[in-house]
């Protein structure tokens, strides 16, 4: 019996020690996933600076988030998000939704880059969450039912700058601001996956900075090197991201 006892206590120990190093890590952990799934998501590079969470609170901060171009741009970032907090409905961590009572990001930065043909980054990887989002709901991988759907009460983008670089047209490189905007109800009263969630989010940015391009003098002198059937692909452009 006395050996049994001794053995039940080791057990507990390691049991406490596993748990311990678990919550200990929590925040590495979390840092690693984003990278992960913002990658699969997005088939390019996303690297986390910092990570702090704290579950008894339901709150937590995320810095340092950059989102890499894709490959054929010059670039190194196409978003750069600086300061991230997150306030969470605790209550719903063992549910179905994750409700998330807000997202705060603060200085955000978008590296927006045109190509002489008038490719745009920020375009390429809008199509790249759209075409992730839709193999999923294709069934190559979890279907929307299985996988764990998460509910954003409040987005909310912070003022920040847009960064143009459109020098492969022989352009000087702009600044332009980045207006702030908050979206409301992402992902719906019954949640949505997280690719989906992404698709939303980045969409809305993408739809955003181009509004923001068009509007500015930078725009028209981009017209003007492109012109012809490639102003007309600009145009194209602009519409395909409104959707």
């Amino acid at each position: 019996m006395k050996k049994l006892l001794i053995a039940v206590v080791v057990i507990i120990a390691v049991i406490a020690v596993a748990a311990f190093l678990l919550v200990s890590n929590i925040d590495s952990l979390i840092g690693k996933l984003i990278e992960k799934q913002g990658g699969e998501v997005t088939r390019t590079s996303v690297r986390v600076s910092g990570v702090d969470i704290s579950l008894s609170e339901g709150r937590g901060s995320i810095e340092g988030l950059e989102i890499a171009n894709p490959d054929g741009f010059a670039a190194r970032t196409a978003f750069s998000l600086a300061d991230i907090t997150i306030d969470l409905d605790i209550k719903s961590l063992r549910e179905n939704p994750l409700v998330i009572n807000e997202v705060h990001i603060r200085a955000p930065v978008v590296c927006a880059e045109i190509t002489k043909t008038g490719d745009s980054n920020i375009d390429e990887l809008r199509k790249r969450v759209q075409n992730y989002t839709a193999a999923r709901r294709g069934g190559s991988g979890e279907s929307d039912k299985e996988a764990k759907r998460i509910r954003i009460e409040r987005f909310v983008f912070e003022k920040g700058n847009i960064e143009i670089d459109a020098s492969a047209l022989g352009l000087e490189k702009r600044t332009i601001e980045f207006p702030e905007f908050r979206l409301d109800d992402v992902g719906g009263a019954n949640g949505a996956p997280a690719g989906e969630i992404a698709r939303i989010v980045l969409t809305t940015v993408a739809v955003k900075t181009t509004s923001e391009i068009a509007g500015s003098e930078i725009d028209r002198l981009v017209k003007e090197k492109l012109g012809g059937s490639a102003l007309d692909k600009a145009k194209d452009l602009l519409k395909r991201i409104g959707h």
